[in-house]
């Protein structure tokens, strides 16, 4: 899965939420877009495939923002990204300098299960309102993920919103996470309400900011 890739997928998440349709001409799919699949009928509307982390004005990269939040909850490094589809759908990875993603790591687990009675896994998700679909915070859990090393990270989801789905294909796959967090690894896809889709990236910085954020790291490391 490639950033076009994703790009459909959000695409098609937001045919659905406002017909229910979720097709185009010759599409295929009947409104279902899977993780590890592309749309034929689809295919190519958001310009060329591109790789893991490429960018140019005439890709899918033109169609999502990023956004960042870094040091989460005061643990340092425990970086997330939001990328922002233009349609307001957001797709929550892990930030470049996410401990997870640092040479020598090794992820055993990732458990959706956050509570005793809540499971991400359980939200099931139906029509153009999203029925069903947990709400989340910004300081919601969304996983957590454990290491070969014993060290567990809690993700969040950082921003509000509807839970859309989880990335079912990295529990079978967790290097995903590490290879191409920014597609085929994404942790999960969330739906900020219509009235908040433009505030809910306040008090999350920039690809800009951020960079200026890693900077000061490497700064007050050596």
């Amino acid at each position: 899965m490639c950033l076009a890739t994703l790009d459909n997928k959000c695409k098609g998440f937001l045919r659905v939420s406002r017909g229910g349709a979720g097709r185009g001409p010759g599409c295929r799919c009947r409104g279902r877009l899977p993780p590890s699949s592309r749309c034929a009928g689809e295919a190519g509307r958001a310009g060329p495939g591109m790789a893991e982390g490429a960018a140019g004005p005439g890709g899918a990269e033109r169609y999502f923002t990023r956004w960042y939040k870094p040091d989460v909850k005061g643990r340092p490094c425990e970086d997330f990204c939001v990328l922002q589809h233009s349609n307001r759908i957001c797709v929550i990875t892990l930030a470049e300098a996410h401990p997870l993603l640092q040479s020598g790591k090794t992820i055993k687990n990732i458990n959706y299960q956050i509570s005793a009675n809540c499971s991400r896994l359980q939200n099931k998700v139906s029509g153009k309102s999203k029925r069903g679909a947990q709400f989340l915070t910004e300081l919601a859990p969304l996983c957590r993920i454990s290491s070969s090393d014993g060290e567990e990270y809690t993700i969040y989801s950082c921003i509000r919103g509807r839970l859309i789905e989880v990335n079912e294909n990295i529990l079978s796959n967790p290097a995903l996470l590490q290879e191409k967090p920014s597609t085929e690894g994404y942790i999960a896809v969330v739906l900020p309400k219509f009235e908040e889709s433009k505030s809910i990236t306040q008090g999350l910085l920039t690809q800009k900011e951020y960079e200026e954020v890693l900077m000061k790291r490497r700064s007050s490391a050596s």
